[in-house]
């Protein structure tokens, strides 16, 4: 397994500390400026069958979690028959509705740029404290992703490697994407959106095995997410809670990778995806649309992307 001694992480988490946006002083969306008119224009092109899928868990109570998320929950408040509507109106009227609670990271989920600080400073070198309220973030928060039309990567990290379920704690690295790229013809563009498969997605409905990933799994390594930078990505992440490698590569860090990519680079992460049934069918090139449900101020949101082959 790969290891960044002392020496790197110092130099990597000590002299990346400019958060500085290439797009400008007033930028909050990242490499989500790369996703112009001709790019999603020339993204409407890539799909040739018109097959759908979609990349999202289904969302329910009890569903797997992490524990300082907090669990989701929904409950009908009204239900067809409260209140005497069907026997007081001729058209016997009979609405329902529900109401839940959650997490904004719950399930398949988007996570905003305000997500991830390195010492005291968000993405684009703003202050911490000059933007946080009880209610949300006045710069930074998912409203300003908007909806995401690009070109879609999908790395089967897993069958890359010969098996099902890549091992937790196995960093996917930057020369196994180089090979797999290679191996299936695809050239990644700046705005693409790209993705690992680690074969973690197969058990997400499963609770009692999935929750296992919250502590060990493989994933996005530091030198990928550097990679995934030079590349101009997007939209990353993979099928996994965290997306990137658990426990990271060096034990003194948490979570570096989302804070190198979010914090640093601007590229935004989604976590929890489902893609085991486009690694059955090696969907691996696709027109990618994502749409975040515009919290104000929210430090992400859940999603239901499609990937259109």
């Amino acid at each position: 397994m790969a290891k960044i001694n002392s020496e790197n992480g110092n130099k990597l988490y000590n002299t990346e500390s400019d958060l500085s946006s290439v797009f400008g002083q007033d930028d909050q969306r990242g490499n989500l400026n790369l996703i112009d008119n001709i790019k999603v224009m020339k993204s409407l092109k890539i799909p040739e069958t018109g097959k759908v899928y979609r990349m999202s868990h289904t969302i329910y109570n009890g569903m797997a979690d992490r524990p300082t998320h907090g669990p989701y929950f929904f409950d009908i408040m009204l239900r067809p028959y409260d209140n005497g509507f069907t026997e007081k109106y001729a058209n016997k009227y009979g609405p329902s509705l529900g109401r839940l609670e959650m997490c904004d990271h719950t399930g398949t989920h988007f996570d905003a740029l305000s997500h991830m600080a390195y010492d005291g400073k968000f993405f684009n070198n703003i202050p911490v404290n000059d933007v946080i309220t009880n209610t949300g973030y006045k710069k930074l928060g998912v409203e300003n992703a908007g909806p995401i039309i690009t070109g879609g990567i999908m790395v089967d990290a897993a069958a890359a490697s010969g098996t099902d379920i890549l091992e937790g704690g196995y960093p996917i690295t930057v020369q196994e994407v180089k090979k797999f790229l290679k191996d299936n013809s695809i050239t990644p563009e700046p705005g693409d959106a790209m993705f690992f498969h680690t074969g973690a997605s197969s058990k997400f409905s499963n609770p009692g095995k999935y929750d296992k990933f919250y502590d060990s799994s493989a994933g996005i390594g530091y030198e990928l997410a550097r990679y995934l930078n030079e590349l101009k990505i997007s939209v990353t992440g993979s099928d996994t809670p965290s997306s990137e490698v658990v426990p990271p590569e060096d034990r003194n860090t948490r979570l570096p990778v989302h804070q190198y990519l979010i914090a640093k680079a601007g590229i935004h992460i989604i976590d929890n995806l489902s893609l085991h049934r486009m690694a059955k069918d090696g969907a691996y090139r696709f027109l990618f649309v994502c749409s975040p449900i515009p919290f104000m101020g929210a430090t992400a949101s859940p999603v239901s992307p499609v990937a259109i082959v």
